[in-house]
């Protein structure tokens, strides 16, 4: 017993130093300070660079999970094409999707909690012990004081069984806000695929509206190729002057420009499209013209009715219900820690064991096999009397839940609500606004027409071209801009209402 004692002195300061020395050795990890940069791999103590320089070493083995899908370089792809490439490349539907299922493995987790428990475990082990044994001092009989020392290795394999019988309702409360909270997630997995439709056709319809500027640039510069022709010939014909020439060579570098700017604001949107889509950025793809799909139908004249029925079919906020009804039942089961439990408990085991024991009063020694059968079954109940608050604690923080639930779910009806009354009034704009930019342009087209053919015959001036050419240039841009508004309006809306279900909504 002293030599178990001299060594569990000796060896409890050596455990303590070790923990402190890997406690300590852990912020080796780190950068020394704050202005060191950071150079190491996972696991391994950080170094100095010795220059300030906070790049981050490459990882070649990191994987790169850019989606590069095999497309057909001689295929225009339409609106749905590119929404359903979306939907099996963009990594934020799959993520939704696992995101679902994880939620249904919860559910799984909480029915388990209705069955009993089997366990098997095995001990087996070598054991030493040692207890003081009294002398015995008769008139026939004397023999001192001393030890009795038992020693061997012993096996108990087991077999336990734990079943909850009743609760007071702690299992259906947690079962049930598991099916709201899978329920939450299935239907935030559609509202992923709604959210990635809109952003794909959201692109979409900018980028055609980039495709449409770019094209008004480019007949915009060849008209003013046709100006400076007229005024070339004008002063070939003695009826022009030098700087009508020059302004006209000035309007050709402009438009020039323009143009420039214009491509380089398609390859954005561009750019812009394929992101949304989630494909590599480095994607060739062609995109069918917007030209020939018409316009968006008017929008719905009872508004009130439409933000009812949204409301009810929205993703967000039906998953939004389903996480109140989820912290309502977080009461239910705080409530039941207050309760007893009664469970049934049972255990079969067999003890295996070889046995050394030794008598220094006699100075002899035997050796003992057992093998020991047990079984037990017992029906047990747990009534919770004190535990520091804790169980009102987790009560209070429930109800708390539950209240911030239910602001939570008034809050994201308001917004979504103001998100369809705004989408609906751009909407109505935005057709107004392309109504009136098809007028602008035939009076501008009109104009500019006039006005060139005036200057080719000696009867206007190049200042009145060079105006009548940029009015049209305006009011083209204010059409192909009005257009794929309107287009981007609908989407909205039709996203806001929850309308938006597959790629061939709008």
């Amino acid at each position: 017993m002293r030599g178990l004692g001299f060594f569990a002195r000796m060896i409890a300061p050596l455990l303590i130093l070790a923990v402190v020395a890997c406690s300590s050795s852990a912020l080796n990890l780190a950068s020394k300070n704050s202005t060191t940069p950071y150079r190491g791999t996972a696991g391994q103590p950080a170094t100095d660079p010795g220059v300030a320089d906070y790049g981050v070493t490459p990882d070649p083995s990191m994987p790169i999970a850019i989606a590069a899908p095999k497309l057909d370089a001689n295929h225009s792809y339409s609106l749905p094409e590119l929404i359903n490439i979306a939907q099996l490349s963009n990594p934020a539907t799959k993520a939704a999707w696992q995101r679902a299922r994880e939620a249904a493995a919860a559910t799984g987790i909480a029915e388990g909690a209705y069955l009993p428990i089997i366990t098997a475990d095995v001990l087996a082990g070598y054991a030493v012990t040692s207890n003081t044994a009294p002398g015995i001092d008769t008139p026939l009989v004397s023999v001192p004081s001393g030890t009795i020392t038992t020693s061997g290795a012993q096996a108990v394999p087991s077999l336990a069984v734990k079943w909850l019988l009743f609760d007071f309702g702690a299992r259906d409360a947690a079962l049930a806000g598991a099916q709201q909270l899978s329920f939450a997630a299935n239907v935030g997995f559609n509202g992923a695929h709604q959210k990635l439709i809109y952003d794909v056709s959201s692109a979409f319809f900018q980028y055609s509206a980039a495709r449409a500027q770019t094209r008004i640039d480019r007949e915009t510069l060849a008209n003013a190729k046709v100006v400076q022709a007229a005024a070339e010939a004008r002063l070939g014909q003695g009826v022009a002057t030098t700087m009508e020439v020059a302004q006209a060579k000035q309007q050709v570098a402009q438009a020039e420009f323009d143009l420039t700017q214009a491509t380089g604001r398609e390859r954005s949107n561009y750019s812009v499209l394929l992101g949304a889509m989630g494909i590599s950025p480095t994607t060739a793809i062609k995109v069918q013209d917007l030209a020939g799909k018409p316009l968006p139908r008017q929008v719905p004249v009872n508004l009130d009715q439409l933000i009812v029925t949204s409301l009810q079919r929205r993703p967000d906020v039906q998953a939004s219900l389903a996480q109140m009804k989820a912290s309502e039942q977080g009461i239910a089961a705080a409530q039941a820690e207050f309760l007893p439990k009664v469970a049934l408990t049972g255990t079969l085991n067999r003890t295996f064991g070889s046995y050394s024991v030794s008598d220094s009063r006699l100075g002899s020694a035997a050796t003992l096999d057992v093998s020991q059968p047990n079984a037990a079954v017992l029906l047990g109940v747990s009534v919770p009397i004190f535990d520091g608050g804790m169980r009102d604690a987790r009560m209070d923080a429930a109800v708390s839940s539950a209240a911030a639930s239910h602001q939570d779910f008034a809050r994201l009806q308001s917004v979504a609500a103001q998100e369809i009354v705004v989408a609906y009034d751009v909407l109505r704009t935005s057709l107004s606004a392309n109504s009136a930019a098809a007028a602008l342009v035939n009076a501008a087209q009109t104009n500019y027409e006039a006005a060139l053919d005036y200057y080719k015959n000696g009867l206007g001036t190049l200042a009145d071209v060079s105006v009548a050419q940029t009015g049209l240039l305006k009011a083209q841009y204010a059409q192909a801009q009005a257009r794929s508004d309107a287009f981007v309006a609908a989407a909205r809306l039709a996203f806001a209402t929850g309308s938006l279900t597959n790629a061939n909504s709008l």
